[in-house]
């Protein structure tokens, strides 16, 4: 249900359930065109490029991105998962998303020295791959060894991987955590992982919003708008879920 219910309060579902509502409604005066309208609008401006890159950057403006060089030395660097989109069948290795940055700069700290191991984590449904091994086999491959690699393999949200890894992170006697994930998902992994009492030191990547021209066409509506639109809404209902 915490994956269904937030559907609905996203742009796309809630413009669709506005447009169903109009057909309920199609005989009631104002209403019917004044819920096409804001289902219209809703759409309009989700997808479009300058909103999206607003909206996103308010989250990760609070994680400007640390050199390595400059990042402290910690117990464990814990990288959470949300970057391997599922083993295709026939491939080595698992199928990466836009999120592999984690991976990427998980792998640099390591190297810089600043932790001895590294904490994956992210299960999956039953019956697949759980992320956190997704993960092993994609930093094996990079040169990481197996005796760096501490594995997680039962979250499916953030306030479990918090969870979950909290075990793992109190039988290594870890107090202060390197923490990998996207620059707009720090505050909440951020939050959770302090909830748990660890000293928790963000190591911010991924970032959505880049330096590029400005155009036009950035007021019209875009699929790869209204993703990060959607991207951005869905954390700060995140938050606020695990601030209740």
């Amino acid at each position: 249900m915490s994956k269904f219910l937030p559907l609905l309060i996203y742009p796309l579902g809630l413009s669709i359930l506005l447009l169903l509502a109009s057909l309920v409604w199609r005989k009631r005066g104002f209403l019917a065109p004044a819920l096409v309208g804001t289902a219209v609008m809703i759409l309009w401006l989700a997808s479009m490029p300058r909103f999206s890159q607003w909206i996103m950057s308010t989250l990760e403006k609070q994680w400007p991105p640390v050199p390595v060089v400059e990042a402290p030395k910690a117990d464990i660097i814990v990288v959470l998962g949300g970057m391997t989109r599922g083993v295709v069948p026939g491939a080595e290795l698992p199928d990466v998303s836009g999120s592999a940055d984690r991976l990427f700069h998980a792998v640099a700290l390591y190297r810089a020295g600043k932790a001895p191991l590294l904490l994956l984590t992210g299960g999956n449904a039953e019956g697949y791959e759980p992320e956190a091994v997704s993960m092993q086999r994609i930093l094996r491959a990079m040169g990481v060894p197996d005796n760096a690699m501490l594995l997680e393999k039962q979250s499916r949200n953030t306030r479990q991987n918090a969870f979950y890894s909290a075990a793992i992170l109190r039988a290594h006697a870890a107090r202060r955590i390197l923490l990998v994930t996207s620059a707009s998902h720090m505050q909440r992994a951020k939050f959770e992982f302090e909830k748990k009492g660890f000293a928790v030191f963000p190591a911010a990547t991924d970032y959505q919003v880049v330096q590029a021209p400005v155009s036009f066409l950035d007021w019209f509506p875009s699929a790869g708008a209204l993703n990060q639109t959607t991207r951005a809404i869905k954390e700060y209902l995140g938050l606020m879920v695990a601030r209740l």
